[in-house]
């Protein structure tokens, strides 16, 4: 008989059960439940298996290395590209996935990671002129990282790397006042001597005292104007 059919009788034999007055039909009743009870197979219930954790094979975080800030570089330039070189020892060696950089139109960041056991950055922020980003790169040399800037104006001179560099060398450069030069070349000229001196470094000033004495000298006279403290 089929487990469904033995179910359905046990349930109406439960129902007449109820309804049953006499002990004799109860007790058949019962009897019977009991033996359809017995006939009913054994329905092995499986239990979901657990799912097995798996152990990803996640590449294990790197230490906290020690940032270096790589500030010391040479540069040069050409018609259509400006070139950065940046010293670092062994460069060359590692992995480019090491190795992340990124351009705007004013500078770049790159950072190379765990090369001896350190992180390393170099940050260039304010150049002199605009870059094309996307035209710009980076180059791993022996023991150099060498970044090219693709100028946004080709054929310009930058002169100083930074903006920062150029407007100071501009300052320091000395003023020609045209209408002086014509009214008075000789004054005109011992006022921009006398600006490259007061502006000077302490090389410049021993330049210009030395050149100043000798000029004394070779006229064999007195009457030049002073020039400051010299």
């Amino acid at each position: 008989m089929a487990a469904e059919e033995i179910t359905l009788d046990i349930a109406e034999l439960q129902t007449l059960l109820t309804a049953a007055k006499r002990p004799n039909v109860r007790k058949w009743i019962e009897g019977r439940v009991g033996e359809l009870n017995a006939q009913k197979p054994v329905v092995n219930v499986e239990l979901p298996k657990p799912t097995p954790t798996v152990s990803e094979n996640k590449p294990s975080t790197l230490p906290h290395l020690p940032t270096v800030k790589v500030t010391n570089y040479g540069w040069d330039e050409s018609d259509k590209f400006v070139k950065v070189y940046i010293t670092l020892q062994g460069v060359q060696n590692v992995d480019p996935s090491n190795i992340e950089h990124s351009f705007t139109s004013s500078g770049y960041d790159i950072t190379v990671s765990n090369h001896g056991g350190k992180n390393y950055i170099m940050t260039m922020k304010g150049l002199r002129d605009e870059i094309v980003p996307e035209s710009s790169q980076i180059k791993q040399k022996s023991d150099m990282l060498l970044v090219m800037m693709k100028k946004k104006s080709e054929g310009k001179k930058w002169e100083q790397l930074t903006k920062i560099e150029y407007d100071e060398k501009q300052k320091r450069k000395p003023k020609f006042d045209d209408k002086s030069m014509d009214d008075d070349p000789q004054a005109s000229l011992m006022n921009m001597m006398k600006q490259m001196y007061d502006e000077g470094d302490d090389e410049m000033k021993r330049t210009i005292r030395k050149a100043w004495h000798e000029g004394q000298n070779k006229r064999n006279t007195a009457d030049m104007p002073p020039l400051g403290d010299l």
